[in-house]
């Protein structure tokens, strides 16, 4: 889908859907704003020059937040007029969810061509630049591909407009055209996100997913290495090691760098990202009940987030010197398989004792986070789906958030805020740190009983980051898949964490 921007008084090609966003006031259509959008077209927008006159008394449309009204436009077409709410309450993601509604519906319609109104400046809290990066976002995630695999005629499929445009007055053009780069960017990180995510475990073995990640890279002028079994064992990786023994898709560790070009390392800030990219999750020989284990092919959703904030940032040529490490295996019981009370040696020389083998993200994650400090990058943020607990917790609407840094848990609450990708402040102190000591072994892999599970994982993680080095910890276990669709992500994989991330990058860069 193309996104321009255009003035609403001048002659354009033809619009086969006009998109209409309205404010509510008590409880009804705003008149006055949708009035003045009307006004606001040029008569070939308005349909050969006739003005539209409805009357929405029975039509039900009362403008409340996502609703939807499809009318007959003078001169032939469609205008939709797509609820806000209350001015005073309009959000960013109210503005992204209106946006997917519009683009879902205009799918539904058939509607190539496509031009929005958009509300007039100054009538929302936030800048055109913001508004405009919010409606890119919600239309091109609310079409999200789905069913890639299936048989048949693809014609059969639901189909994105070929053109979208924004109409809006010239002197709000440049700030509107910067906001749909954005968008864009940021809707094709979490895209990717989701298709890998999507993805079924026969057709995302480590070495798939190394080598859409070199795709990515190739794609999106990023350097890509990947690290097999041999390099891993000379760094000593126990933990991604051990976790993958009992699989026939041995394990890799997938490294990528974005720098932008022209730019001394040395004026960049410079961060590390790793995610979790467990392929398929059985459990190991502490295996998983039979119920829902298909979706632990979600199980490398840190790996796709952290991957897809990467193209966001090379997208739009963020300053930053970006180091993304990606452990990637697969955990499955087999005579190789690693055993509950196994003791292994990571990559920092310490011995931890795995007494569950289902708790394996969290070692596979340590051997990377040493590698990634090993850069000496001033921030380091992982994600992971990595704890049951953390979905208990704060269910599938909020992730979990754990680190060292103060400023640095407030540069991914603010993201979060203004991704809609939100994340919620947990505690990991030394009472929880020390849970995690072992009696055969330095470290033990999981805590006493099921209390707490999110936040001695947390404190296991932090064995394995330098106490100076900021750092956070994002458990995406319940918001990396949605069990049904909303208005910007059908069912299936969210994506989550790619759009917080990659803000979080803008705020570090600034």
């Amino acid at each position: 889908m193309r996104l321009v921007v255009a003035d609403p008084t001048a002659p354009v090609p033809a619009t086969d859907l006009l998109v209409m966003p309205v404010f509510q006031v008590d409880d009804a259509p705003d008149a006055d704003h949708l009035a003045a959008a009307v006004a606001r077209l040029g008569p070939v927008r308005r349909g050969r020059g006739a003005s539209p006159s409805w009357d929405l008394a029975g039509s039900g449309f009362t403008a409340k937040a996502e609703a939807l009204l499809p009318v007959p436009r003078p001169g032939g077409g469609w205008v939709l007029l797509v609820g806000l709410g209350p001015a005073a309450k309009a959000g960013l993601e109210t503005v992204r969810r209106a946006a997917g509604r519009a683009a879902a519906k205009a799918s539904e319609m058939k509607a190539p061509r496509v031009a929005v109104v958009l509300p007039p400046a100054g009538s929302v809290a936030f800048d055109d630049r913001s508004l405009a990066r919010c409606w890119a976002e919600g239309s091109l995630l609310a079409l999200s591909p789905v069913g890639a695999l299936k048989s048949g005629p693809a014609k059969d499929r639901s189909r994105a407009p070929a053109r979208l445009v924004l109409l809006a007055a010239t002197r709000r053009q440049r700030a509107l055209r910067e906001g749909l780069a954005e968008g864009e960017a940021f809707a094709a990180g979490c895209l990717l996100a989701r298709e890998l995510v999507n993805l079924p475990p026969n057709l995302l073995t480590p070495a798939a997913l190394a080598a859409r990640a070199r795709a990515a890279a190739r794609r999106e002028g990023l350097t890509c290495r990947v690290h097999g079994p041999a390099r891993l064992r000379q760094w000593r990786m126990g933990g991604l090691l051990g976790v993958g023994q009992g699989s026939a898709n041995p394990p890799q560790l997938i490294e990528l760098h974005w720098r932008p070009r022209g730019r001394g390392r040395a004026a960049l800030p410079k961060v590390a990202l790793v995610g979790k990219g467990i392929t398929f999750d059985t459990g190991g020989i502490s295996l998983k009940p039979a119920a829902g284990m298909e979706l632990m092919k979600s199980d490398m959703g840190g790996a796709a987030a952290v991957l897809g904030a990467a193209v966001v940032a090379a997208r739009l040529r963020l300053p930053v010197d970006l180091t993304v490490i990606i452990p990637a295996a697969e955990n499955m019981p087999d005579g190789k398989a690693a055993r509950p009370s196994d003791i292994i040696t990571m990559a920092n020389g310490k011995t931890v004792e795995i007494l569950n083998t289902d708790a394996e993200g969290r070692l596979v994650l340590a051997d990377a986070l040493w590698y990634a400090a090993r850069g000496r990058p001033d921030h380091i943020i992982d994600a992971a789906t990595l704890t049951g607990a953390c979905v208990v917790a704060l269910g599938s609407h909020f992730a979990g958030l754990m680190g060292n840094s103060a400023e640095l848990i407030d540069v991914l609450r603010q993201a979060g805020g203004e991704t809609f990708e939100r994340a919620w402040h947990l505690p990991v102190v030394d009472e929880h740190r020390d849970e995690m000591l072992g009696t055969w072994s330095d470290l033990r892999n999981i805590g006493d009983g099921r209390d707490a599970g999110a936040l001695t994982a947390g404190a296991f993680l932090s064995h394995f980051v330098d106490e100076a080095t900021p750092w956070a910890h994002l458990d995406i276990a319940g918001v990396a898949w949605a069990s049904r669709a909303s208005a910007t992500c059908p069912r299936g994989a969210t994506g989550f964490g790619a759009r917080l991330i990659a803000r979080a990058l803008q705020i570090l860069a600034d």
